[in-house]
């Protein structure tokens, strides 16, 4: 067998090559670095997990003393909010792909430019031995992935870095309840008095709304948070949504103390959300009924 000999100028040539590659790949990630239009594109930043992921900043008795929380002496009522997270065309609150951890996980609840998807409202009262009000408030406001707390330095930065959504309280959109980018539309209201209260929830409270995509996420996926929260409001308390502001006043302020003796008390919020993401087109889905539950409506009228 003969005995292979390389050509020392060739090995240099190849040395060369195998340098002056390199050297253009790191010229070309500089370039990039520097912004340069031809270098390559920077992905879409990974949405960081923060605060708002989970109602925390709601109420300082999410995730303490889970036996008093759990206790339905606390609460008036148990509040649950479902949305076909999974997509197949039906909303059922014992499936594990429409609620959980899917709703407060990005991207959420993934929306097309113009497309409504029903979200539905479960509220189970505890209590009727109490005075004053049942206040159910519906808010919408966006989420800061790009720090832990989740929120933005102010209202402007806020809208103009999250997608835009309408909640509507019927498929025809006739009602508007609230608009993300409208500051006096944040917020949304529905009280019943204990005289009638649990009897007429089904009128003052809406079973379920209607969420329309009307401007894609720009930066983050599940940047839009849709908050549900029910409450009870005592006689001498007023103020408990500022409209104006597109905040809850409810945030700021401590739980009335409970009384200690007597059959009234004051009682701790429930509260729940679904994260969304809103995309240019809608997803592809794959009913399993035909979304015969009108549970999706498309923009061009497909289904």
């Amino acid at each position: 067998m003969k005995k292979l000999h390389r050509n020392p100028k060739t090995i240099e040539m190849g040395r060369r090559s195998l340098v002056a590659a390199i050297f253009a790949a790191n010229l070309l990630s500089l370039n990039a670095i520097a912004g340069d239009p031809k270098g390559v594109v920077e992905p879409i930043p990974e949405p960081l997990q923060t605060n708002r992921d989970l109602p925390s900043d709601f109420h300082k008795y999410y995730g303490q003393r889970v036996n008093s929380w759990k206790d339905r002496e606390r609460q008036i009522a148990k509040l649950d909010m479902d949305a076909d997270m999974n997509q197949d065309g039906t909303i059922s609150n014992t499936d594990p792909a429409d609620s959980g951890a899917f709703e407060a996980t990005p991207p959420g609840l993934i929306l097309g430019t113009g497309e409504l998807t029903r979200v539905v409202i479960r509220l189970n009262p505890y209590r009727i031995d109490f005075d004053g009000e049942v206040v159910v408030s519906l808010e919408v406001e966006g989420i800061n992935r790009a720090t832990k707390t989740g929120d933005f330095a102010s209202l402007d930065e806020e809208l103009a870095s999250m997608g835009h959504i309408r909640v509507w309280k019927d498929a025809s959109k006739k009602e508007l309840l609230l608009d993300s980018r409208d500051p006096a539309k944040r917020v949304v209201e529905f009280t019943t008095q204990y005289k009638t209260y649990p009897y007429n929830l089904p009128i003052a409270v809406p079973r379920f709304v209607f969420v329309e995509g009307v401007k894609p996420s720009p930066i983050y996926t599940g940047d839009i948070r849709l908050l549900v929260t029910c409450a009870h409001r005592a006689i001498d308390e007023t103020n408990y949504a500022d409209l104006s502001s597109g905040k809850t006043s409810g945030k700021a302020g401590e739980p009335l103390p409970e009384k200690k003796k007597g059959v009234l008390k004051s009682f701790r919020t429930s509260f729940d959300h679904v994260l969304f993401t809103v995309q240019p087109k809608p997803a592809t889905k794959e009913f399993i009924n035909g979304n015969v539950e009108g549970v999706w409506k498309s923009p061009n009228g497909e289904y």
